[in-house]
């Protein structure tokens, strides 16, 4: 019941996430798209959000950069931060 609270922790949620979708922009190499599409995922597992779980899941099956896997996490972000 605390809006205040919910608020807050949706913005933290939303930060990681940007920062998370960011690392993976900007991968590489297997090593780094790996470690960014794994904390995206355990994001995705502490707020129990499934469909961002599902496409960093996704990420993970792709190649680093692959188009979109990236397009994915971004248009579940997007309709995240709408509602």
């Amino acid at each position: 019941d605390d809006r205040a609270l919910i608020e807050e922790l949706r913005k933290a949620f939303l930060q990681s996430a940007a920062r998370q979708l960011d690392l993976l922009q900007r991968s590489r190499c297997d090593g780094n798209w790996h470690v960014a599409a794994m904390r995206l995922k355990g994001l995705a597992a502490s707020f129990h959000v499934a469909e961002l779980l599902e496409a960093a899941e996704n990420a993970l099956a792709s190649a680093p950069g692959e188009p979109a896997a990236l397009k994915q996490i971004e248009q579940v972000l997007s309709r995240f931060s709408t509602a």
